[in-house]
């Protein structure tokens, strides 16, 4: 009989405590499970907004390789406007650079490759854009920054700005350090600097593999500098 009372004195005991704190329970399971569904809708959002980015971006490609010129650059804008924080923005910025160089654009290639390159050092800009593609099950790509101001030093070269295509040559380059130590002796020797053209020459041909493509072109321009001493530029 004892065990009896004592077992309803708990249930009773029970009972107070959920009706003093059913409504914080209720409501915190509440939150919980639309904490829950508000991040899987968060999700889903982003993997959608990532998914449209890269249609526009095949779209683009496809225009470009036909050399719809003007298709091209509407859909680079509105990457940029609608999908600045996907890696497809910045792509798309390249691909019409690209297309701006070989029309004769360099004002237009310049404007979009220094917009990736301010893009891309932005701070936080990098683990958005990574969060962003491992949605999609890619690989964030960390060659875009040092390819974009590769191509932009060799823009600014064109536009007669060897100053500030060196500028861009600085720095951490990727896998494009031959090329950038290459473009560098190709710009201090076109200021009759060819001690250091010969030296940067011979960082990029260090830096490329036995069988590597260039390796013919670099021994030749050593080969036109071989009466100068190195200086390391």
């Amino acid at each position: 009989m004892t065990d009896h009372y004592e077992q309803e004195a708990e249930v009773e005991q029970l009972r107070k405590w959920l009706r003093e704190n059913w409504f914080p329970i209720v409501s915190g399971l509440a939150l919980g499970l639309a904490a829950i569904f508000g991040w899987q809708g968060w999700m889903q959002h982003r993997d959608m907004h990532a998914g449209d980015a890269s249609h526009v971006f095949m779209d683009l490609d496809q225009a470009a390789s036909l050399g719809k010129y003007d298709e091209v650059k509407a859909m680079a804008d509105r990457l940029v406007k609608d999908f600045s924080d996907t890696p497809y923005a910045a792509a798309g910025a390249l691909r019409l650079a690209q297309m701006a160089v070989e029309n004769g654009k360099l004002d237009e290639a310049a404007a979009r490759l220094h917009w990736v390159v301010d893009f891309e050092q932005h701070p936080g800009v990098s683990a958005r854009v990574a969060a962003l593609v491992h949605l999609r099950g890619q690989a964030n790509d960390p060659a875009l920054l040092p390819l974009a101001r590769l191509r932009l030093a060799q823009v600014l070269w064109q536009q007669n700005q060897p100053a500030e295509a060196l500028q861009q040559l600085e720095g951490d380059a990727g896998s494009y350090a031959s090329l950038y130590a290459e473009l560098r002796g190709d710009i201090k020797l076109s200021q009759g600097d060819r001690a250091a053209a010969r030296g940067a020459y011979q960082e990029a041909l260090q830096s490329l593999a036995p069988n590597a493509v260039g390796r013919d072109g670099l021994e030749r321009k050593l080969a036109d500098l071989a009466d100068v001493a190195t200086v390391r530029s």
